[in-house]
């Protein structure tokens, strides 16, 4: 009935085979499950490691386009305001006090609105500060030695932002951010300057949430930081200097943007960062976020993974070992495998269940570091011995409302887990027996706090939404989704209005098709667009708008939206066509100014090349107008001004040009005139005399009545080839021909004049050359008493000219005076003298003769004039007693104690005065006898008419008796005959100088006629 045992073992052995098959291909199947699994799980791993680092990438690169926006945005507004100034400064000549004032007061309000800015300012073309803001406490500051000026200087920049400067005055680092200046002929004019506030850029990136382990920088091009969030550890912050030679190196590559993970310099975490060049200006935006942080996840996944990979493992092994003892129970093992996967798959909360009395019975968290306790230490306790009090006592509520309804309930709680806050939404569900007690509760917990950032960013970004800029998003195909109450504001329409319809709606018809080709062309392109654009408001009003479009890609580069940004520009563009007024118009009269009016000449001479036709440039000054300034007011002058600048508008045509010049001065151009120069200077003398009769009515200024008269000079535009400032030379030159000949003068250009004012230029040009080539002579007259020894001499000065020969004193001394070089050439004159008086005092019938040496009033007023003449007494050791200084009266009519202090020097010295010219100045005789003078020289121009003027006689012989009621010297010049010579003993004066004793002559002349005097 039973088998033997023998067939046992029979049929044993042959099952062993197939037994040994099957575990073979078992055990086979078991490794190469295994392998695949450990293969899965190290793909999954590596892909969500590479997925985490793209996150994280993608997020940098998204904040770093945020904060690149907001930089650009904010060196925007230094731009535009620095752009502002810029025009202004290039449509207007700024030269009255107005107009300083005026921008002074743009300035200040600039500096005042925009917290950026710190400073404003302005460089004129040799890099002085001409204006700043701060009350102008900057002005005159030199730069033009920096690189930064000269930069500017050689037209290599437009517009600069420079690295960070330290200041040694404030003690801090500031950014400047600086436009050109050009004026009309794009020739270099100045530059404006703001000088920026890094720590305004730190205050506001502080504004900005910063998640855990992420930081955003602002970076100069020299890698000094600006900005920063959060502050690092140390306590200076701006212009803390990276040393990174790997981003030296990418700096001068041509790239805009560059993702790289690196140690952070400030805390030194890891991190994966994204930096990117603000647009066109030298600052960078760095955007890192925590590698660490950001593979938290990843490594706890990879943690739980192994496990899961380590459990079936092991229960794999199990099977194994139990397959073949087991076979009838395959189906059961491989649904116990398939709940394990479903349990493997659900393990993404934290998972608690509560007994009815509220203690731990079981605990699932994956995360470690979402447990306040370890889940063996926390089983069979009470929740309020393991959950903070508040969320205990939450919880309390929660789980009574659970027990009581046998309802399912939700909550939301904060917790701080190390040091962080972290939000959590805890579904709790009641448990039943199978007799429908209660048991406990089921909590099903999850992190919600990515959820809470991404609503706070919502909240920020709709914050945003409500800026001071108006906002239009639309979708790809440009129809209008959203817009804000800024918009709806500046355009006056609703949102029902606008949200659905097409942006053409608000066109204003000012702008053509092409326009809006180029416009969509560049967004296409670039991205972007931004510019100046007419538009349209509900009511019909036209308006400028500030305009900057964007395009919005997706994560696959496909277009999604266009988000427009728009400023009303109204008042903007206001301040600018006033600008445009000031700049060419005179404020005073309405009429063109300067810079207007030389544009019309320029382009009548274009006229004049193409058309073959004449015009006329009349230039009219006003007789004798600063009298009404004194007499009746500078308020009463405007008014005499605007009444004669209204006068000759109503005589001239429409075509004429009527501008204000300067204070009194007008120009009237007549251009388009056919026929021949002639026909043109008949009609430019009949414009002429009609303005000059317009002034023959007397003009009301208030309540007075002011007769006033004019000057005018003409010249015709009949040659295209010379320039409009050759022309208004020529008329200048004409007008003052006129004005020396009197007052209601016309006169027209003669080239004469012209020759007149070269031959002046070109003297002027040898004058300077004189000193330096050797060409000054001193001639000596001779000074005799009443028997007609000679007593000494007065110097002269000589131009030997290599050309001219001997120059007339009177063509190149008031050239002298002019040009200033009276200083050098009378300090020459002076030690020619000294030396000369060194030399006669070594002869014994030499060394009483006294030279006399003309002194101008330019050179005695100069503040080292003491120094200087003390120097040359230094070097030639003259006999100062022998010396005598002329100087006329006009030295006394300004600065008279000042003159008198320097005289009282010399005089203790030894040296003699002698005033010069005597009766021809302005002096008062009871200063006169103030002055410390030795001797009275009476003028020629009344020694020659004593004899034939009983009025100049009678000066002769007072200016005599004042000089010995004085006790004074005095001496005549310009003696020339015998019988003047004999008037002037028989009245007392005994000391001569003139041609009847001799003419100026080289020294050795003189000192032959000496010593021929001497030994006759």
């Amino acid at each position: 009935m039973f088998p033997s045992r023998s067939g046992l073992i029979a049929r044993a052995s042959q099952a062993m085979p197939g037994y040994r098959r099957q575990q073979r291909r078992v055990i086979g199947f078991f490794i190469a499950s295994l392998c695949a699994m450990v293969s899965l799980f190290g793909w999954l791993l590596t892909g969500q490691y590479e997925q985490e680092i793209r996150a994280a990438e993608a997020r940098a690169v998204a904040r770093s386009n945020v904060v690149t926006e907001w930089a650009k945005g904010v060196f925007g507004q230094s731009g535009q305001a620095l752009f502002i100034l810029a025009q202004q400064m290039e449509s207007h000549a700024f030269t009255s006090p107005e107009d300083m004032a005026n921008i002074q007061r743009t300035v200040e309000a600039f500096t005042g609105y925009m917290p950026l800015i710190n400073e404003l300012g302005i460089l004129n073309a040799q890099g002085r500060v001409w204006v700043s803001s701060s009350h102008n406490r900057h002005a005159g500051l030199d730069v033009s030695d920096t690189s930064f000026f000269r930069s500017f200087q050689q037209g290599q920049q437009l517009e600069l932002v420079t690295p960070l400067y330290w200041s040694d005055e404030d003690e801090q680092f500031y950014l400047y951010h600086a436009r050109r200046i050009n004026d009309e002929n794009e020739r270099f004019k100045g530059i404006v300057v703001a000088r920026l506030v890094p720590q305004t850029l730190m205050d506001a990136l502080q504004q900005m949430r910063v998640y855990d382990g992420e930081s955003m920088s602002l970076v100069d091009a020299s890698l000094r930081l600006i900005a920063r969030q959060p502050i690092p550890t140390q306590q200076t912050v701006v212009g803390m200097q990276i040393d990174d030679p790997a981003t030296q190196q990418w700096l001068t590559t041509q790239e805009t943007a560059q993702t790289f993970t690196a140690r952070s310099p400030f805390d030194g975490r890891e991190r994966l960062f994204h930096m990117q060049r603000a647009g066109s200006y030298p600052v960078l935006v760095v955007v890192g976020v925590d590698v660490e942080k950001q593979l938290a996840g990843w490594r706890q996944r990879s943690w739980v993974l192994t496990m899961v990979m380590a459990v079936i493992v092991l229960l794999g092994a199990w099977g194994l070992r139990h397959y073949l003892n087991r076979l009838a129970l395959t189906d059961q093992l491989r649904s116990r495998e398939a709940r394990m996967d479903a349990l493997i798959n659900s393990l993404q909360d934290l998972i608690v269940v509560f007994d009815g009395k509220g203690r731990f019975r079981y605990i699932h968290a994956i995360e470690k570091d979402k447990r306040l306790l370890g889940s063996q230490q926390a089983l069979g306790q009470h929740y309020h011995q393991v959950l903070p009090s508040p969320l205990a006592h939450t919880f309390d509520a929660v789980f009574q409302k659970v027990k009581h309804s046998r309802q399912v309930a939700t909550f939301e709680y904060p917790l701080m887990l190390d040091r962080q806050p972290r939000y959590f939404h805890a579904t709790v569900s009641p448990l039943a027996s199978t007799t429908n007690d209660f048991e406990g509760v089921l909590s099903v917990t999850r992190d919600i706090t990515n959820a809470k950032q991404a609503e706070v960013e919502l909240q920020i970004a709709a914050a945003a939404f409500q800026a001071h800029l108006g906002i239009m998003v639309t979708d790809a195909r440009g129809n209008i989704l959203k817009v804000n109450d800024t918009f709806k504001r500046i355009t006056g329409y609703s949102d029902a209005e606008v949200v659905g319809k097409n942006p053409r709606m608000f066109s204003s018809g000012h702008h053509n098709a092409a326009f809006y080709r180029r416009l969509w062309r560049s967004v296409l392109a670039t991205g972007s667009w931004e510019g100046e654009i007419w538009n349209q408001r509900k009511n019909g009003e036209l308006f400028p708008e500030w305009l900057t479009i964007s395009a919005v890609y997706g994560a696959e580069g496909e277009l999604t939206h266009y988000v427009a940004t728009m400023s009303d520009i109204s008042e903007r563009k206001a301040a600018e066509q006033e600008i445009h007024q000031l700049a060419f118009y005179d404020p005073l009269t309405g009429f063109a100014n300067r810079r207007l009016f030389m544009d019309r000449v320029g382009n009548a001479l274009k006229e004049l090349n193409r058309h073959q036709r004449c015009g006329a440039l009349l230039l009219i000054d006003i007789d004798n107008f600063n009298h009404v300034n004194d007499t009746l007011g500078h308020h009463a002058g405007d008014q005499l001004l605007q009444s004669i600048a209204r006068r000759f508008g109503q005589m001239l045509r429409d075509t004429d040009t009527l501008a204000r010049l300067g204070s009194d001065e007008f120009a009237v151009l007549i251009e388009g005139v056919d026929g021949s120069p002639r026909q043109t200077q008949k009609l430019a003398e009949h414009i002429a005399q009609k303005l000059l009769s317009a002034l023959d009515e007397p003009v009301n200024v208030g309540e007075e009545n002011a007769l006033v008269t004019a000057s005018v000079g003409i010249t015709i535009v009949a040659d295209s080839q010379r320039s409009a400032e050759d022309y208004l030379q020529q008329v200048d030159m004409a007008l003052s021909q006129a004005k020396g000949s009197g007052r209601q003068a016309l006169r027209f250009f003669d080239p004469s004049m012209q020759a007149a004012l070269l031959a002046k230029v070109k003297l002027e040009a040898e004058l300077r050359q004189a000193l330096e080539n050797q060409q000054w002579r001193l001639y000596y007259q001779p000074q005799v008493d009443r028997h007609g020894t000679f007593t000494g001499v007065e110097a002269l000065l000589r131009w030997e000219h290599p050309e001219r020969g001997l120059v007339s004193p009177g063509e190149f001394i008031p050239l002298l005076e002019s040009t200033g070089l009276i200083n050098d050439v009378g300090e020459w004159v002076l030690e020619e003298a000294c030396q000369q008086l060194a030399r006669w005092a070594e002869s014994p019938r030499l060394a009483p003769l006294t030279i006399s040496v003309n002194i101008s009033p330019l050179q005695f007023r100069e503040a080292d004039f003491l120094t200087r003449v003390e120097e040359v007494f230094q070097r030639t050791q003259a006999p100062l007693a022998q010396l005598k200084l002329e100087v006329t009266e006009s030295l006394f009519v300004e600065a008279r104690d000042d003159a008198r202090d320097k005289m009282l020097s010399l005089k203790a010295l030894g040296v003699r005065f002698s005033l010069d010219d005597f009766g021809t100045g302005y002096s008062s005789l009871a200063y006169l006898a103030q002055l410390p003078l030795d001797q009275l020289k009476i003028d020629q121009s009344f020694v020659q008419q004593v004899l034939e003027s009983k009025a100049n006689a009678a000066i002769v012989e007072s200016t005599i008796a004042l000089a010995k009621s004085l006790n004074l010297d005095i001496i005549a010049e310009g003696v020339e005959t015998t019988p003047q010579q004999a008037w002037l003993m028989a009245h007392g004066c005994h000391a001569f100088q003139g041609y009847l004793f001799g003419r100026p002559v080289p020294v050795q002349e003189f000192e032959t006629m000496l010593l021929a005097q001497t030994h006759p």
